[in-house]
């Protein structure tokens, strides 16, 4: 079936807070043009910002109403034949974004330094946005879980990292016990991400697809996403061309691009590369006929 457009679900919150620390990454992204690379395309695209949550109490309180309305809007988005795609601060977006799909057997492509599997039992240094796939896997957070539209506990048997590196022995473990395969980045050498990724993704079916890129899978001397930059990640190229094959290769049901502060550092450089990438990525699907042309 061909889709009729996209739906831009605008989440632009850290924890909750607007225009936050990493909720400033999706107004850079738009401020630099990203619509207009789409519309270029020829693609419709239509917006949907997310309402502000200052009412609900803390950072969990905010951070699982986000997490609601998220998943409301995805399923809103394909309900209208849309394809979801997600700019948002935070990566717990992407459990949102699972739930709202409403699809049981959903495969993960994950481009991210860092793992999101924590539990609070594990956690060591209080950054909530640590523990989203321990949510949606149902280990964690379970009664507020319980109330996102859509949720129901996930198996990660079809989940593949991307540029995976920066974690704790503990994290790397959990990530083994999940049973989640990994294209490692490392410090001590260069990966070839895209050569591993053809002989993954040959290997193995990950459809229906969920892609999500923290941007922080930037290795920190290309440019720093966020405030917890890593080496041994990808360069501008290596993204590029990654996302062009998961788009290609597999059968994406949504995007979502998160986890950019452009203020950390190289806002303009990172903002241009996830264009570039996220314009990548769309290319793909309109050669494919999976999304109609205006």
């Amino acid at each position: 079936m061909t889709l009729d457009g996209i739906t831009l679900i605008f989440s632009p919150y850290h924890v909750g807070i607007r225009d936050h620390r990493v909720g400033n990454g999706p107004h850079k992204i738009r401020s630099m043009g990203v619509e207009w690379e789409l519309q270029k395309l020829g693609l419709n695209v239509q917006v949907n910002e997310i309402g502000r949550v200052d009412d609900f109490e803390g950072e969990i309180g905010r951070s699982f109403e986000l997490i609601r309305r998220i998943s409301l809007a995805v399923t809103e988005a394909v309900t209208n034949n849309r394809f979801p795609f997600v700019l948002a601060g935070n990566c717990m977006s992407s459990a949102a974004v699972a739930c709202g799909l409403n699809i049981r057997d959903l495969g993960f492509i994950y481009f991210d330094a860092h793992d999101d599997l924590d539990s609070p039992d594990v956690h060591e240094n209080g950054y909530f946005d640590a523990m989203g796939l321990s949510f949606l896997r149902g280990e964690s957070w379970k009664a507020l879980m319980n109330t996102v539209p859509g949720f129901k506990p996930f198996k990660y048997d079809k989940f593949l990292y991307v540029g995976l590196r920066d974690q704790s022995e503990v994290q790397k473990q959990r990530v083994v016990d999940a049973g989640m395969d990994q294209i490692r980045g490392d410090p001590a050498k260069k990966i070839n991400f895209l050569g591993e990724l053809q002989k993954q993704l040959a290997a193995k079916s990950y459809n229906p697809t969920l892609v999500h890129l923290d941007l922080d899978v930037l290795d920190q001397d290309f440019g720093k996403a966020n405030d917890y930059p890593s080496p041994g990640g990808m360069t501008g190229q290596d993204l590029v061309d990654c996302i062009r094959l998961v788009s290609a290769e597999t059968s994406p049901r949504s995007l979502t691009v998160c986890c950019f502060d452009p203020n950390s550092g190289d806002g303009d450089k990172v903002a241009h590369t996830a264009i570039r990438a996220i314009r990548t990525f769309f290319e793909e699907m309109v050669n494919a006929n999976a999304i109609q042309k205006l």
